[in-house]
């Protein structure tokens, strides 16, 4: 604080100043000026310089109003029992008043920042990720930038972002846990003693089709691939011959037998629950009658002697909707009065299926099914030798391993696929609509019991 002395000076020379001043009337137009008069008169004047080249491009402010403004001044810095913090910025305020556009841009911001902190706070879970934080900050600063102008913004864009920092480490932090099927967990930041959820119900099939339940959205192999099924095993497929095929330390796919063949009714397709209508045939698959087999154009063998297979390649949405397709994803159509008949399932054995394509369904919003299950009925004397691979992002993911698994003839039986596929180094593969799943190694055999049968 400055010294009396110096106090004692300072006021001497204000008084001395006023003493010597005009007489200050505060009645008089000419000393009494408010902001829109000052600004008024400026404009004027500089108007009339720039257009008609006369007048003073300024005003100054009249001796009694520098007065009045420099005894205020005199009492803040002069004495002692004022607040420091004010007395720090106060230089930051005073140029704020002596500068319009900054007051203009301190007002627009201090009316923009509300809107803004609140845009952030917009449809917020309770918990929520870096990546949501991130967005919505940026959202929250989009709209201040939008309402608020000038010199001051800098500073409140920092304050908003300070503030929805805080708002977000208060408590407030999601885990970062992401399921295998891109969904983030819900719950709070947490340790790895709690296991993750997002609170997302899917309905599913059990291995061999013939019940349904809802399953939660897997974080984990385990989960995905062998703790739904188990479950839903003991209820239902247990009864069943099952052969359960181990890749890479998940169990990942099951081999089922239905029944025999013959228990399939090409009038009234595969009768399992979740089957869209028109969408439960299998393909027919007409295998020529010698011991070699290889592929031929469509209805190469109609009205020869042949040996005639079904198969299917279920797919399964997240709604629980069931439907066979052909090549290239088409969704089967037909009815009792309109049965597949044509060879058209050896077109799907020597082709590439889409693992993912749209659920026929027509819900508002498509879903995509994903190929689940293959289901393959045929006779006694042929026999199967199943090879599955996954195409993914170009590279070759083998499901049966170095070894081909034989499926017997005259059996039901169906394969149930992966829910989800991991790579030869046990992680688990992201979610890819392009991936396919190869099944040209869907090998017929024939057995010795058709041989000796056909030597009669």
């Amino acid at each position: 604080s400055p010294s009396f002395k110096h106090v004692d000076t300072a006021l001497f020379y204000i008084s001395q100043l006023s003493a010597t001043a005009p007489q200050y009337n505060h009645d008089s137009k000419e000393d009494t000026m408010t902001l829109g008069s000052f600004l008024r008169r400026n404009v004027k004047n500089l108007r009339n310089q720039v257009i008609q080249e006369k007048g003073d491009g300024y005003h100054f402010v009249p001796l009694g109003e520098w007065y009045s403004a420099a005894i205020l001044l005199y009492h803040f810095y002069c004495h002692t029992d004022n607040d420091a913090n004010f007395a720090e910025h106060a230089p930051v305020k005073i140029a704020m008043q002596l500068d319009p556009e900054g007051q203009y841009s301190e007002n627009r911001c201090q009316k923009a920042y509300p809107v803004a902190s609140a845009a952030y706070m917009d449809s917020l879970p309770a918990h929520y990720t870096l990546a949501v934080h991130q967005r919505q900050l940026q959202h929250a600063l989009h709209i201040l930038r939008s309402r608020a102008k000038g010199p001051a913004f800098s500073s409140y864009a920092a304050k908003l972002k300070e503030d929805c920092d805080q708002i977000w480490a208060d408590g407030r932090k999601g885990c970062e846990g992401v399921s295998l099927t891109g969904n983030p967990c819900v719950l709070p930041l947490h340790g790895t003693t709690r296991s993750h959820s997002n609170r997302l119900r899917m309905r599913s099939a059990c291995s061999c089709g013939r019940s349904i339940s809802y399953r939660s959205d897997p974080f984990t192999l385990e989960s995905a691939n062998h703790e739904f099924y188990k479950s839903l095993s003991e209820k239902c497929c247990s009864s069943l011959s099952q052969h359960r095929l181990f890749g890479r330390n998940q169990l990942s796919w099951v081999v089922c037998n239905l029944g025999p063949a013959s228990s399939y009714q090409t009038t009234m397709g595969i009768e399992q629950p979740g089957f869209l209508l028109g969408s439960q045939y299998l393909l027919p698959w007409d295998l020529p009658p010698d011991d070699t087999w290889t592929p031929e154009p469509k209805n190469a063998w109609r009205g020869k002697r042949s040996v005639r297979c079904y198969v299917g390649y279920e797919y399964e949405c997240s709604k629980g909707h069931r439907f066979y397709c052909s090549t290239g994803g088409v969704p089967v159509k037909g009815s009792p009065a309109n049965m597949v008949k044509e060879n058209c399932g050896g077109s799907n054995v020597m082709s590439d299926m889409v693992l993912y394509t749209t659920c026929p369904s027509h819900t508002n919003k498509p879903l995509l099914g994903q190929l689940m299950r293959i289901v393959v009925c045929s006779p006694e004397q042929v026999n199967l030798s199943v090879c599955l691979k996954v195409l993914y992002r170009n590279v070759l993911i083998s499901l049966t391993g170095s070894e081909n698994v034989q499926i017997p003839g005259g059996k039901m039986t169906v394969i149930r696929l992966p829910y989800v596929y991991c790579d030869e180094a046990d992680s688990p593969l992201p979610f890819d609509i392009e991936a396919y799943l190869c099944k040209a190694a869907l090998i017929p055999l024939r057995s010795n019991t058709r041989r000796r049968t056909d030597k009669k």
